[in-house]
């Protein structure tokens, strides 16, 4: 995830660039065949990330959610993280907000709410009339699995006042679990760029984090599988030792972006079932594929052309996710 507002617009860049990449004779290095997930282990909550566009629904709406969720819930998709037009908010269409949960309890998934835009101000003050206008419309809803709060929030805020959105948002809705899109918790813990952002509990109940390994250096497809397991293993474990109670969920990379250094391509098939073995294998507790829509990204997973990526994720949830925790086949 990079810091960029959800505009939601098609580029090209990368295809040039991959194109001229094919054409010049460079190819994606054969990927080692994923090791098995771990024996007895529950599989990670399996989703993704923006299924649907933000802008103020109506209830002429509910017939295009309904085939975009039956289309996401063909590929074994669980979970998704939404975010919620704040322009509904106040507006005597305030209860077209629950459009969205009706239609993906039909299709059996789980809804995290975000708002859109950040309820986080240019100043870090913290518009709480529109979580509580949010919870107050959405959070008794049976596809409601959670509320996503901060956008990169260790960037900006200090553990303290982390600790007192947490306070503020429990107090609104108690039983609700409260995500952030929380980055590298390893990296900034005790970072002197960023004083006192030290990890602890009562900051997230889900915390997101991710690294994006697949990417293009020089004439090169690169892909740091030992990087990515290094910086899960090293979110894992702060998380176990100071939040034990708290969930690390990891964004897997469905998506590429020419402006960006290096420059991150679109992960192969095979890439992206090597993220979600060791994701598995390091006990991450949930793998949401970023992002199904368009951001200010120039591919992203529902595009045409991603069918092999599609593919993929649905027969990850064939093989791992719908036959629950593996077993030994030892006798």
């Amino acid at each position: 995830m990079m810091n960029r507002s959800h505009r939601f617009i098609r580029h090209s860049l990368v295809f040039y660039l991959l194109a001229g990449l094919i054409l010049s004779g460079c190819s994606s290095p054969p990927v080692e065949t994923p090791e098995p997930a771990p024996v007895g282990v529950d599989p990670p909550v399996y989703g993704l990330v923006y299924p649907y566009p933000p802008y103020a629904w109506e209830i002429a709406d509910s017939d295009a959610m309904r085939t975009n969720f039956a289309r996401i819930k063909s590929l074994g998709i669980e979970t998704v993280i939404q975010a919620f037009p704040a322009s509904l908010i106040g507006s005597e269409k305030e209860a077209n907000l629950s459009i969205l949960l009706d239609e993906a309890r039909r299709a059996d998934i789980r809804v995290i709410a975000s708002l859109w835009p950040s309820i986080e101000k240019e100043d870090n003050s913290i518009d709480y009339q529109a979580i509580y206008s949010l919870l107050t419309v959405i959070k008794d809803h049976p596809a409601l699995q959670g509320y996503l709060g901060l956008h990169e929030p260790l960037e900006r805020f200090t553990s303290d006042q982390l600790r007192e959105f947490y306070s503020t948002v429990k107090s609104m809705a108690p039983d609700l679990p409260l995500a952030h899109f929380m980055g590298n918790i390893a990296g900034f813990d005790h970072n002197v760029r960023f004083p006192n952002r030290d990890f602890t509990a009562g900051i997230c109940d889900i915390c997101l984090v991710w690294y994006y390994p697949a990417s293009i250096q020089g004439d090169q497809f690169v892909f740091k599988k030992e990087e990515y397991r290094k910086y899960l293993v090293e979110n894992r474990d702060l998380l176990a030792e100071r939040a034990p109670g708290a969930e690390m969920w990891v964004l897997g990379q469905a998506f590429s972006v020419a402006e960006h250094e290096p420059a991150l391509r679109m992960p192969s098939p095979e890439e992206m079932q090597d993220m979600f073995v060791i994701a598995y294998q390091e006990r991450v507790d949930g793998i949401l594929w970023y992002p199904w829509l368009h951001d200010s990204y120039d591919t992203v997973l529902s595009d045409v052309g991603m069918e092999g990526q599609q593919e993929a994720i649905r027969q990850i949830y064939q093989k791992f996710i719908l036959p629950g925790p593996q077993t030994s086949s030892d006798p």
